[in-house]
Formats: C-alpha cells, structure tokens, sequence
C-alpha cells in the first residue's frame, strides 16, 4: 500500500561510505544529492501521497564548490487500484534551483534561463534585449526593455502597438518564417541587418520563443536580440 512507501530520507546520488581510510575516502569523495521527508507532514487521500520535500547537496563544498544547494518543494505520488506506484511529480522553483547552481559554480552565467511565461519575460534582466509581442497577426509589440532601447534607441513609447517591422531597412531580409513558427510553439533564431533610431544599421541575431499560459496556449512571443 501506498504507506509502505513513507521513508523520511532516501539518497538519489551518492557513493558507499565504507571506505577504509581517510586517504582513501578523500580520493573517492563526490557530491551527494538527497531528499528529506518529514512523516508528520505526509498527506494520504486515497491513491494519493502529498508531502513537502527539501532537496539538498553534501559536499559540495569539500569538492570546491562555492556553497551548498537547498530547495524546498512538494511531491506528489499517485497509486494504482493494486497500491502500485504509477507516477511521481515533484515541484519546486526550477529557475531558482539553476540560479543556485550557477552561483555555487561561481559562474553567474552558466546557464540561460529561457522564460516560457509572460510574467517571467517581463522580469527585469539588463544583459539581455528583449521585446515581447503578441502571439497573432501582425504581432503588435506589447513591451520592450531597457537592454533593447539601449540597442536600438526606441523606447517603450516609440513602439507600444507597433511592430518589429520598425527595424527593417532596405538591407533587412523579409523572414515571417520564424515568427510564425514561434506563435506555433516553436523556437526559431535568425540573423538579419536591422536599423537603429538613428538609421545606424547591425547585424542582429534574434531569437524568438514562445510564451504560454496556464491552458498551454501561446499568448506572446519573446524575442531576445543579441547584437554582433
């Protein structure tokens, strides 16, 4: 039955700790992932198991990390009708967990991070152009960010309602391919020459991905320019 499955703390990495000596125990040491459950905190309805859950690192740090990672989360397992185990999902901040292994890397910029939701892409990021546009014909844009003014020279004012379009010039190649193929769920990049404010022109590479909402419907397009 589902409670023979409670166990407060299960190893999902790790290496025998039946070593013979310290010599030999600093030759073989590696970095260890585990979970801890608490019982008391365990949900059973049915077919159900609900609980939280912490993850966390060991010795990450004695292996010349520059700091441990914990991440609290929920799990959530689901039971047969014979009290076999059908399926596992566990939730906790994906993004956040990533942020945590590039800070304990020491390389901040280890991992892009590309947001598939509205209100992650309009997080302020200053590394990074961005402009968001609409999901459907002739994709109205709907917010730029300082990076993209910054790159262009056309402010949230400038363009509010308008569309990408803006940036083409005479030496701009005509490319919905990728655009229509983003509102279609999927991601697309390209190189083409665009033109500043000022008329300045610049190779750009754009790339552009879908955002969706909580139906998995795409809602918006996300596209990070990225001068060269």
């Amino acid at each position: 039955p589902p409670s023979n499955y409670l166990h407060p703390q299960s190893n999902l990495i790790g290496i025998d700790n039946d070593t013979t000596s310290s010599s030999s125990m600093e030759s073989s040491r590696e970095i260890k992932a585990y979970y801890h459950l608490n019982e008391d905190d365990m949900i059973l309805t049915d077919n159900i198991l609900m609980c939280p859950f912490v993850f966390r690192s060991q010795d990450a740090v004695l292996c010349g990390a520059l700091s441990e990672c914990v991440m609290p989360g929920m799990l959530r397992a689901c039971f047969g009708p014979t009290n076999k185990l059908s399926n596992v999902e566990m939730i906790f901040d994906a993004m956040g967990f990533c942020q945590q292994l590039e800070r304990a890397s020491g390389n901040d910029s280890m991992a892009q991070i590309i947001p598939n939701g509205l209100e992650m892409a309009l997080s302020p990021i200053s590394d990074e152009a961005r402009v968001i546009t609409m999901a459907k014909p002739p994709y109205p844009i709907v917010s730029v960010n300082e990076a993209w003014t910054r790159v262009t020279g056309y402010t949230q004012v400038d363009v509010e309602g308008k569309y990408l379009s803006i940036l083409n010039g005479k030496e701009t190649k005509e490319n919905n391919g990728d655009i229509e193929g983003a509102s279609k769920g999927q991601c697309a990049c390209s190189v083409n020459v665009h033109y500043d404010i000022n008329g300045r022109d610049f190779f750009s590479f754009v790339c552009s991905y879908p955002l969706t909402n909580l139906k998995n419907e795409v809602t918006h397009l996300l596209h990070v320019f990225q001068e060269l």
